[in-house]
């Protein structure tokens, strides 16, 4: 079985890239020999490292981008190129990071058994979609349908369709609801239907992907590399299994006066 794990970082925010870097040599430290694919559009940053590149064209971010209309189209085209590689996919966004082996993972995934993050609900705006006649393969969607968050995602390369079909309706959902979220949600909804079945991730899997959490991590990401980037691998390895991407009650404290944590 070729188990693969995922990464897609691009545009101008270097903490993107290096924080899929980051996570990479984590995953390194807690699983040797992992198979890692990174898409990116700045792939020497990942050239000595013993990881996969993807390069992404700044062609096909235009394309991917239905022309620049819809930006996280380029991580769904991604997708569906990075699963076309592996039999089984855990992709995590470039802000998680595993703190244990999170291997066993695959086991949850078969072809008609995918996960994502978590599953949010119904959005409060996407009922609009009700009637106009969207469609993800022959199923019309409602905006009823409950969405799932995409920043950690298993899946099996027997849903590259579905991954497909999603791409395809995520224009539609993004310029009738005006949101961010049709990339997750038209994912969300290809993966459930059909016979298929999607539940909640059970990785051991952290995360900075809160305001609070962000400003706190996204320095000590590119901090790290400047401490040790000019290291050999096996040492950087080594280092980021135990370098600290998470708040002590301290930091918290000094983070008391933000409204958002």
């Amino acid at each position: 079985m070729n188990d693969v794990f995922g990464y897609i970082a691009y545009g101008d925010n270097e903490v993107y890239h290096f924080g899929a870097l980051l996570s990479a040599l984590k995953l390194l430290h807690n699983c040797p020999g992992a198979k890692i694919i990174i898409a990116t559009d700045r792939p020497e940053l990942f050239r000595r490292y013993p990881v996969e590149t993807m390069a992404i064209t700044a062609d096909q971010k235009e394309q991917m981008s239905f022309g620049r209309r819809y930006h996280f189209g380029i991580k769904a085209a991604c997708l569906i190129e990075i699963l076309q590689r592996a039999d089984r996919l855990i992709f995590m966004d470039s802000d998680h990071y595993p703190y244990v082996n999170p291997s066993r993972g695959f086991r949850q995934i078969s072809p008609t058994r995918s996960f994502m993050r978590k599953c949010e609900g119904e959005h409060r705006l996407y009922p609009v979609l009700t009637g106009k006649g969207v469609k993800i393969g022959d199923y019309t969607l409602t905006g009823h349908e409950p969405m799932w968050q995409s920043g950690i995602l298993g899946i099996h390369r027997a849903n590259v369709g579905s991954l497909t079909e999603a791409y395809s309706a995520m224009l539609a959902v993004r310029e009738l609801t005006n949101t961010d979220a049709p990339e997750q949600f038209c994912i969300g909804v290809a993966l459930s239907r059909n016979g298929l079945s999607l539940s909640r991730h059970r990785l051991p899997v952290s995360d900075y992907n809160t305001r609070g959490k962000k400003a706190f991590a996204s320095p000590r990401v590119l901090k790290f590399f400047d401490m040790y980037g000019d290291s050999p691998i096996a040492d950087q390895v080594k280092r980021a299994g135990w370098y600290r991407l998470w708040r002590t009650p301290m930091d918290l404290w000094q983070q008391r006066d933000r409204w958002s944590f």
